[in-house]
């Protein structure tokens, strides 16, 4: 075994915890400014604040959010390199959103450029029924990986 190897474990859990808590952070200055504010939107989020989830740590590390407004859903996806020593290179993903139980709201498969910090995958926003739940799952489709999927499921309240 690598003597660096479970310093390399732990770099990449105190890396991955770091953008944890600055995206954290971030979602509760947006819903703080919203609230102050009025909604309005930013290149890096929609309007409102969000729901974030984390799926796998590995290889890259995804993440997949949700806004919900009235019965308008948005639905964006994130990734990170899952190691300090990642090289930039192109990465295929899949971005699915739909009604629980009903009708897709849409797919989207864009290849990326991931580089060594978070980088934007992808975004689908539609319209939901009133009452209902919607999920949405961004996987990454690179052949040789292990699955990396996170899925986020949200309410429509209106």
């Amino acid at each position: 075994m690598n003597g660096n190897h479970p310093m390399n474990r732990l770099l990449a859990t105190l890396a991955t915890s770091a953008a944890l808590t600055v995206a954290a952070a971030t979602a509760a200055t947006g819903a703080a400014a919203q609230g102050a504010a009025g909604a309005a939107d930013t290149l890096q989020s929609p309007a409102g604040p969000g729901l974030c989830v984390t799926g796998y740590r590995g290889v890259v590390v995804n993440d997949i959010c949700a806004t919900v407004s009235g019965d308008q859903v948005t639905f964006y996806g994130q990734s990170s390199p899952g190691s300090l020593g990642w090289t930039a290179r192109l990465v295929p993903y899949r971005l699915t959103a739909s009604v629980v139980g009903g009708a897709t709201l849409g797919t989207i498969t864009p290849t990326v450029l991931i580089d060594r910090s978070a980088t934007g995958v992808g975004r689908i926003t539609a319209t939901a029924p009133c009452g209902s739940n919607v999920t949405a799952s961004l996987e990454t489709t690179q052949w040789g990986w292990p699955p990396a999927t996170a899925t986020i499921t949200v309410p429509v309240g209106c």
